[in-house]
């Protein structure tokens, strides 16, 4: 009993020292995050733009402090009445929705054009998107595009995303799917799903570029990655046929069951057998061949061939494992049967 004493006592140090270790670093972390954000604090109660600002984040996101929306509002407005850009959006972000305050579009257009006039893209993505549905202003397609594109060539992706609709759709602009396709893949290269999605369906219907089914799925399956709906309705129903999957179905259960017959053909490689005729290593080939195709129709009835990147590879492995099996069935199968051989494939 006494070594299960000495065990017990090791195991309750070892969690007493690990245990410890955590609250040691939780607290060391704690103390950084309370000294950045006193800093911080200070810095805006001087007046710094930047660091109200910052402050702001901190009470609206709840970030080392209690979520304060009176308090981000204060700070929001202290930097944004000093011309700092960022501020500007997050207190227009801040009447647009309504949080701490009454909604107000006209309040939130006013924060919005000012951040927007200085450069900031989700300020003039947000005035393209209220100009666009007439949020506290007539509603204007042409204002919504100068916004959108001004926002856009700074690479902003949900305003890319929003300039390929307008070509797509006409909005404002000549209907254009090339320049459509081209807006939808700067957005699209830089994650967003939404985009990628519709880069799929232009590719599979070549709207206003080539078609290209492997990279219309391409496209698709890194929309579905993120969840987008679109791209994950499309996958779901990405199957072969039902006539077609039963039929590669059934060649492979075919090729399956003349494989396993022919490889019988390998019992000369066990203990105390021999190799009774020449033919038996080529029956043992031709087996292998066979559960090689088996595998590739099994696989085609569960994908549309045609749309996956290696789709010429999968063909070419088929032909070459077919192209072997006739091969050997008419120079060693058929003559065996016509000599009269004994050796059989099983």
């Amino acid at each position: 009993m006494k070594w299960l004493w000495m065990v017990s006592a090791l195991v309750a140090c070892a969690v007493v020292i690990f245990g410890g270790s955590i609250a040691w670093r939780d607290h060391k972390k704690r103390l950084a995050e309370w000294d950045e954000l006193s800093h911080l604090r200070a810095r805006a109660e001087q007046g710094d733009a930047a660091a109200q600002d910052k402050l702001g984040n901190r009470y609206f996101d709840a970030k080392g402090v209690p979520k304060d929306l009176g308090q981000a509002l204060r700070w929001y407005r202290q930097a944004a009445e000093q011309g700092n850009p960022k501020a500007q959006f997050n207190l227009g972000r801040i009447y647009y929705y309504g949080e701490g305050v009454k909604k107000d579009y006209t309040e939130a257009l006013s924060w919005f054009r000012k951040s927007a006039d200085q450069g900031d893209t989700h300020a003039e993505t947000s005035l393209g998107y209220m100009y666009l549905y007439g949020q506290g202003v007539p509603r204007d397609d042409a204002q919504a595009l100068t916004w959108y594109r001004k926002a856009a060539e700074q690479g902003n992706p949900p305003a890319e995303q929003t300039l390929g609709w307008m070509y797509a759709n006409g909005r404002s602009v000549a209907k254009d799917y090339t320049q459509a396709a081209v807006w939808y893949q700067k957005a699209a290269d830089q994650g967003d799903a939404v985009s990628q999605a519709t880069l799929g369906y232009i590719y599979a219907y070549g709207l206003g570029v080539e078609t290209d089914r492997i990279g219309a799925l391409r496209w698709y399956r890194m929309a579905a990655a993120q969840g987008e709906p679109t791209a994950l309705r499309f996958l779901k129903s990405f199957r072969p046929t039902k006539r077609t999957r039963y039929l590669e179905l059934g060649l492979a259960m075919m090729s399956f069951i003349l494989g396993i017959l022919f490889l019988s053909a390998l019992e000369f490689v066990l203990p105390g057998r021999k190799l009774r005729t020449w033919r038996q290593p080529f029956f043992a080939f031709l087996g292998t061949a066979f559960l090689g195709i088996a595998s590739l129709n099994l696989y085609a009835s569960f994908h549309i061939i045609r749309y996956l990147p290696f789709q010429d590879t999968f063909y070419l492995a088929k032909r070459v494992l077919l192209a072997i099996a006739l091969l050997l069935i008419a120079t060693v199968v058929l003559p065996a049967k016509k000599s009269g051989s004994t050796t059989q494939p099983c």
